[in-house]
């Protein structure tokens, strides 16, 4: 896998070498500032309320960019971003100001040089490191939706082929490097992405997309997680209606189950699905009504097959059970949306959650010595969960925004349900008691 990415790269830098003496022809500077203020109540979803007073920390991500434009359609982006907890890392002596000893806050996010109609032809050329987001960012996406926004990056090449209704596009990419040796736990991702949008008011993708990872406990030596997904998507509007609809597959074989320790020779069989459908209503308020539903499957009860691994998600369905890496579980959800004001928007959710393996296999017994258990669960209803968001558009660049959320515990969550990390860790079992979260949010962009 390494020499294929290797003579690629070196295929590609001979090509960017004909127009070295490209010129500059525009320069754009830019960035970003989102800070985010947490509050968690004591919870059965993160540790005993007995002994637990609640969390609160303030998050904040600072980027800024530069874009040269240069002759013959070639850019050059650099991206640093900073992410922090406030209070931390801020400096290792209060007293006398002295910054941290080899502080590493600030971080080369994304570096890339990018040809368009490369010699010639419909091809776009990316090589080096940048965000890889395909459709509405459901297994493809950059992390930055709700909190913990710390982004995600890709180091490698993507080929775009750009035709009049179709955008077919390749995905060489570098997730984990750990040493100079071949196949020494290093994680390799390639993508085969394809869209559509040649019917108007809609978009059809379809993709495939080849996972192998060599890190984890056997980091060293062969046994490798080689995971493939093909999945479809439509998307678009009909009317007052518009729709949001994708499954996939995944198949493969796990000599040692994605991160996870005494899970070995098993396979990858499991189906993902996420639909949406809305409803906008025709008055002042553009008030939008919807109902969703998600499905991922999880880990069979004989520990013969691993569930669904949601990749590189962007979309979080719960405030409080996981973030991208929730599954084993089923998903129902609605809400509405309007514009009170020209400034002023308001969201309304409520999802209810269901284990969809009561008795999944939990592969390393949860204490990582090698033998398997299964959930805990004896029960498949998790509970439901209300949020309410305001979001206050200062300017064209600023916003507020503010969200509150609860979580109504059930039965299955109480006894300890196995749906994060990809189905792969248990998350409850310390009671009934529910569980609110509060935010405050402000950003600005330019």
């Amino acid at each position: 896998m390494r020499l294929t990415l290797t003579a690629l790269l070196a295929v590609m830098m001979i090509g960017i070498g004909v127009p070295a003496f490209a010129e500059l022809t525009n320069v754009e500077v830019g960035g970003s500032i989102r800070i985010r203020g947490n509050y968690y109540t004591p919870a059965v979803l993160t540790a005993d309320p007995d002994d637990y007073e609640g969390l609160a920390f303030t998050e904040q991500r600072t980027t800024i960019n530069v874009k040269a434009d240069f002759t013959d359609d070639v850019t050059a982006f650099i991206e640093l971003d900073a992410y922090d907890e406030w209070g931390n890392d801020f400096r290792e002596n209060a007293k006398t100001g002295q910054a941290q000893s080899g502080s590493q806050d600030v971080h080369l996010y994304q570096s890339y040089i990018e040809m368009r109609d490369a010699w010639g032809t419909d091809l776009t050329i990316r090589i080096g490191r940048q965000e890889v987001l395909f459709g509405s960012e459901w297994l493809f996406g950059n992390n930055d939706t709700a909190g913990a926004f710390t982004g995600l990056y890709h180091d490698g090449v993507t080929v775009a082929l750009n035709l009049d209704d179709v955008t077919l596009t390749g995905v060489f990419s570098k997730v984990s490097e750990t040493g100079s040796s071949e196949e020494d736990g290093d994680v390799d991702l390639y993508a085969l992405y394809a869209s559509y949008t040649g019917i108007e008011d809609l978009t059809l993708d379809g993709y495939v997309a080849f996972l192998r990872s060599a890190a984890g406990p056997t980091q060293g030596n062969e046994e490798t997680v080689e995971l493939v997904t093909v999945g479809f998507r439509a998307a678009g509007e009909a009317g007052i209606l518009d729709y949001e609809g994708e499954i996939a597959y995944q198949t493969g074989q796990a000599m040692v189950a994605y991160g996870v320790s005494g899970a070995s020779n098993v396979d990858y069989d499991a189906i993902g699905l996420n639909v949406e459908l809305g409803f906008n209503l025709d008055n002042d308020s553009q008030t939008r009504i919807f109902i969703g539903a998600a499905l991922f499957e999880g880990n069979s009860d004989d520990g013969e097959d691993v569930g669904f691994n949601r990749l590189l998600s962007d979309w979080e369905y719960s405030e409080f059970l996981g973030n991208t890496d929730l599954s084993n579980i089923i998903v129902i959800r609605a809400g509405v949306s309007c514009q009170l004001t020209e400034k002023i928007g308001i969201l309304g959710v409520a999802s209810y959650f269901m284990e969809e393996e009561e008795d999944a296999a939990l592969f390393g017994g949860g204490g990582g010595g090698g033998s398997r258990g299964t959930s805990s669960s004896n029960d498949d209803e998790l509970g439901v969960e209300i949020g309410l968001y305001l979001t206050y558009d200062y300017s064209e660049d600023l916003y507020f925004e503010f969200g509150y959320a609860h979580f109504f515990t059930d039965d299955g969550l109480e006894d300890g349900a196995l749906i994060a990390g990809n189905g792969m860790s248990s998350i409850g079992g310390m009671g009934d008691d529910d569980a609110d979260y509060i935010y405050a949010e402000t950003g600005i962009s330019f």
